[in-house]
């Protein structure tokens, strides 16, 4: 391991150790192989370390044997990159492996590839150049961009073949023969009834030091505006006996449990782990709530664990609009919710809307301040509503709507802000430029996606070329803007 030389890369250095330092593993976790595999997660720690990708991967890869996997994670300011597990330099790994589930993630794998001066295109890079391999959420609906890119792309969840074929690297191999090793022999998607749990815990997570369980992976349900009822695969649990089994295992490592589920609620035994947490003193938080399905032990177990506010996502303002994305859910249903949330003495609330489509009109907006108010009239202190533009999606029925322009999104959030400046609310919009950047992502084929990546080598800025693709791709969709919102209108 090279120790740094110079005041960036020992600065560079300090932060990473300090991170680490932090951790806790749940046990310990080493690779003692020759061949080294760079885990890099594309978005900073504090993100990258509440992925249960990365616990997955890193416990998975080192109990192969041959294989010495390590976690490096996204920083703005970072050129060395140092391993979060032996401080080791990203450059003395053979294989970098890219967990994407974000499409603005590609933005930072640019950014990583470029600084240690990788061509971002794999027919440019040669053999003394590491192995790009890129997998995650990403690779599920749309890998146009990503295939460009990677010099092996593997599509779903971890399965026992990628790992045996993996095991069978070797590190005198040529890079040639470790593509040739890892490739797939088809292009579907992999769907595994493996889910994953914390490897270790961190206070720096987004979900602090919580010990994270993944007890479902897809969904049933079919909100078009969203690709997990799509595009992740048919709903998956894990076993009710497994889940308890699991927790109280760790229980002398920590008591705070994160529940993670694409819909925590739809879980059938929901009900009865709430009710072992109860008993056992456990303290329970959740990645997301159904609000149609909650219950009076759920919200017991949430309040008890110290949480101070709870979240549903109505998502559409009006009950047309709900009807449209396909969201299952009434008006009754928002009401049942927050009275439940005041029956079990929570006085704050976080709800989930999404603006902007194309076929909304002001009074659909106009609906999300009647809920505020209802809220606000049931002894709500504290509303805060996340409002976050439709962008769709590939593989979602919206996927040939446009999105409305940054303009008229601006105008929208304008008009929200005003109609809903009040004691006891507070608004977080979505960044308009990132939703635009991220819409563009998404869309992108692999025609467009090759200049994009010859630009960016070039040193070109890409937000502009993104924008500008963006354009396009709503200049297209003009006919279905013209004549498909008819079906959504209300009519």
């Amino acid at each position: 391991m090279r120790k740094p030389r110079d005041r960036k890369s020992w600065s560079e250095y300090e932060i990473v150790s300090r991170l680490r330092s932090r951790e806790r593993f749940v046990k310990e976790i080493r690779g003692f192989g020759d061949v080294k595999v760079a885990i890099i997660y594309p978005n900073s720690y504090k993100v990258g370390s509440a992925s249960l990708s990365t616990h997955v991967l890193m416990t998975k890869f080192n109990e192969l044997g041959s294989v010495r996997a390590e976690r490096f994670f996204f920083h703005e300011g970072f050129s060395k990159y140092y391993s979060f597990d032996s401080l080791t330099p990203l450059d003395e790994f053979v294989i970098w492996s890219f967990s994407v589930h974000f499409e603005l993630d590609l933005l930072n794998v640019f950014e990583i590839l470029n600084k240690f001066s990788i061509p971002l295109r794999k027919e440019k890079r040669n053999r003394f150049h590491p192995l790009i391999l890129i997998g995650g959420a990403l690779t599920y609906f749309n890998d146009s961009l990503v295939s460009e890119i990677a010099d092996v792309v593997y599509r779903g969840d971890l399965g026992e073949k990628f790992l045996e074929q993996l095991s069978a690297i070797d590190h005198r191999m040529s890079k040639e023969e470790m593509v040739s090793t890892l490739e797939t022999e088809h292009q579907e998607t992999i769907f595994s009834n493996c889910l994953g749990e914390s490897a270790f815990i961190s206070p720096d997570s987004v979900f602090g030091d919580r010990y994270l369980i993944e007890i479902g992976r897809g969904c049933f349900r079919k909100c078009k505006f969203c690709v997990a009822g799509y595009k992740f695969g048919r709903p998956r649990f894990r076993e009710l006996k497994d889940t308890i089994d699991l927790m109280d295992s760790v229980a002398g490592f920590t008591k705070r449990f994160g529940l993670i589920a694409a819909t925590v609620t739809d879980y059938p035994d929901i009900d009865e782990i709430a009710e072992h947490c109860i008993e056992k003193g456990y303290e329970l938080s959740v990645s997301s709530l159904r609000l149609d399905s909650l219950s009076d032990t759920l919200m017991k177990s949430l309040k008890l664990s110290g949480q101070s506010f709870f979240t549903i996502a109505p998502e559409g303002g009006s009950q047309k609009i709900r009807n449209a994305f396909a969201k299952g859910i009434s008006e009754e249903d928002i009401t049942e919710a927050l009275e439940l949330g005041r029956n079990n003495d929570f006085h704050r609330v976080k709800m989930y809307y999404i603006y902007g489509a194309v076929f909304e009109t002001q009074d659909d907006r106009t609906e999300i301040s009647k809920t505020v108010h209802q809220a606000l009239k049931m002894g709500y202190s504290s509303v805060v509503l996340s409002l976050n533009p439709l962008i769709p999606k590939p593989g979602t029925p919206f996927e040939n709507m446009p999105m409305e322009s940054v303009g008229v999104l601006r105008k929208l959030e304008r008009e929200i802000r005003s109609e809903l400046m009040m004691e006891g609310v507070k608004l977080d919009f979505e960044s308009l430029k990132e939703s635009r950047l991220q819409f563009a992502l998404a869309s992108i084929d692999r025609e467009k996606g090759r200049e994009l990546l010859e630009l960016v080598e070039r040193g070109t800025d890409p937000t502009p070329i993104l924008n500008k693709y963006a354009e396009d791709v709503n200049s297209e969709r003009k006919e279905w803007k013209e004549h498909g919102k008819e079906e959504y209108s209300g009519r």
